[in-house]
């Protein structure tokens, strides 16, 4: 009986707040469909994972945070609508701006997967060359401990002044953010590799480039693939905070060019995109490591 209920529940409170969505509203707020497009997508990948307990307990919690947020905001009316901006007018700001909206994400993207790319192939390089060498791992390793765990964003001030462009700077900085997860991940597979399995690639006379492509690239594929899960969360936080310091574009930008103009509206329609952005991510990189290692899907 519970579980029924459980399972009806984000149902129940979609209904709630498309019904709140179509109250009168004591504020003058914008045209409520973006508003309802949100709920209705909700609503679908709800449905759509409907056998899972986890997908209605995170329905729920999204209804339950959009309608008290439309109740607070449109309905009951907050003194300071400034800073408390209504749910429609926030969602609304797509249709407005969607060409700045949609130039920002594209303008993150591209610095995120520039980075990536190079942070991958030095990672991934390094990391097996300094992983195949017993001296050069006990010489590094102690030194990465202590280097690695420093915020990249730290070192965005003086990336901005030594680098020719902020692009550049930008890029430094969060590659720097996934070299250091991507290399210590590649030099610790290289060296917990099972004696066994080299020493079946060495009977089959396995040429040394031969052994890192067909052995230790797949052996230590699962940590690359978490290495990168971790750092899309992270990378994208510390390209969000370069983008505040000096970009024109991004939007870690946008935040913060609306946000010097008080216009909240945006501003958190902003960090709302920069949710939605970094979700989308992560769910590629799931996507990403259901293909790369089907043996652990």
């Amino acid at each position: 009986m519970m579980r029924k209920v459980h399972m009806v529940l984000p149902h129940i409170l979609f209904l709630v707040l498309v019904i709140l969505i179509f109250m009168p509203s004591l504020d003058s707020v914008d045209s409520y469909i973006s508003f309802l497009v949100v709920a209705v997508v909700i609503e679908i990948a709800v449905i759509a994972k409907r056998k899972s307990s986890v997908a209605c307990d995170i329905g729920i919690i999204l209804y339950l945070f959009l309608i008290i947020w439309e109740y607070t905001t449109a309905k009951a009316g907050v003194k300071n609508t400034m800073l408390y901006p209504a749910p429609e007018n926030v969602f609304g700001i797509f249709i407005k701006d969607y060409a700045k909206i949609l130039e920002g994400v594209l303008s993150s993207l591209k610095l995120l997967f520039i980075a990536f790319g190079i942070a991958i192939v030095l990672g991934v390089g390094l990391g097996l060359f300094v992983g195949l060498s017993d001296r050069l791992s006990g010489t590094l390793l102690p030194i990465v401990r202590v280097i690695s765990p420093i915020p990249p964003v730290i070192y965005s001030p003086y990336a901005v002044a030594l680098l020719p462009s902020f692009r550049a700077a930008a890029i430094f900085v969060v590659t720097l953010t996934i070299f250091w997860s991507m290399f210590m991940s590649m030099v610790l597979s290289v060296r917990e590799i099972d004696k066994k399995i080299m020493d079946s690639a060495r009977t089959l006379n396995l040429s040394k480039g031969s052994m890192i492509l067909h052995v230790l690239i797949p052996y230590s594929l699962p940590g690359i693939i978490n290495s990168i899960s971790v750092s899309v969360s992270t990378s994208f936080l510390v390209l969000t905070a370069a983008e505040m310091i000096g970009a024109t574009s991004g939007l870690g930008w946008y935040v913060k060019y609306n946000s010097d103009f008080a216009n909240f509206t945006k501003v958190v329609f902003g960090i709302v995109m920069i949710g939605v952005v970094v979700t989308l991510l992560n769910t590629l990189v799931g996507l990403l490591r259901k293909l790369l290692i089907r043996w652990k899907a």
